[in-house]
């Protein structure tokens, strides 16, 4: 369904092992990148390896932009790496499981996927340091061919580690993606093909339930993050208890030794 979403067919050739640099640009907001991650954001097919060159035919997303770079130094054997031979691809996905704001981050830092090569051989496909997105082989793309979406997205979102420390704008993606999911799962649930089917039925339920638990917990962070700590002060202004003791350094430095002694004396007496 995300085919027309892809740009149209170019190709890439270069003589050398090389790093494909993927970005994403920078007008585009996590929330417009979630709308994408619910399929592959790009596909690259190995059109021809020669003696001393590889070509390689490649789509992306409008949103993210793609770069040749020279590997500045000798990569090691990646077992992990995808082997592709000529005719052969792969697509790139977000990992499941993975945040939304995480997979986002890595993207505005920039992808890096190696590319290494022998004369007349395979070419070797693999993401530098990275476990956020993945290369899936066109013949073995789970996620299009093996269970329905609503479902395998539903099982990725519940068993996703919780992350503290997100800020509020980061919060509310996770909402956002999390009522998208239950949308879709909700809609699938309604079909004719799962209501034919109880076992079905009864799973849909139970990833219901387990993703209104996790919005629950999703929107008392989001809540608590936009609380006023103090109405004397903006929304969102929090004050660590480094800053307050500066600032309580701060007035006994300027105020008269009588004014110090007279706040001692009221805190002794509240004791």
């Amino acid at each position: 369904m995300f085919e027309p979403l892809l740009t149209q067919p170019e190709i890439l050739t270069f003589d050398h092992g090389s790093t494909l640099k993927i970005h994403l640009n920078e007008a585009i907001s996590d929330f417009g990148l979630l709308q994408a991650m619910s399929g592959h954001v790009g596909e690259f097919i190995l059109v021809e390896v020669g003696s001393a060159s590889l070509s390689v035919l490649f789509r992306l997303h409008p949103f993210l932009s793609l770069k040749c770079e020279a590997q500045m130094t000798q990569t090691k054997t990646d077992t992990s790496a995808l082997s592709r031979g000529v005719g052969q691809g792969w697509r790139l996905f977000s990992g499941l499981g993975v945040s939304p704001t995480l997979c986002g981050q890595q993207l505005r830092s920039g992808l890096a996927i190696n590319v290494d090569f022998k004369a007349n051989e395979n070419a070797d496909f693999s993401i530098a340091d990275s476990t956020k997105w993945q290369l899936v082989a066109l013949e073995e793309d789970l996620r299009l061919f093996h269970g329905p979406r609503e479902l395998v997205q539903a099982r990725a979102l519940v068993s996703r580690e919780v992350l503290h420390g997100f800020t509020t704008e980061q919060i509310l993606l996770e909402l956002s993606e999390l009522e998208n999911v239950r949308s879709d799962l909700s809609r699938f649930g309604c079909s004719e093909l799962v209501l034919r089917h109880p076992d079905v039925s009864v799973e849909v339920l139970k990833l219901d339930a387990q993703l209104s638990r996790k919005k629950q917990w999703l929107s008392r962070s989001f809540n608590q993050s936009v609380e006023r700590p103090n109405w004397q002060n903006a929304a969102n202004q929090q004050l660590t208890n480094d800053v307050l003791a500066r600032k309580l350094e701060y007035y006994r430095l300027l105020s008269t030794p009588a004014v110090n002694e007279m706040i001692q004396e009221l805190i002794l007496d509240e004791e």
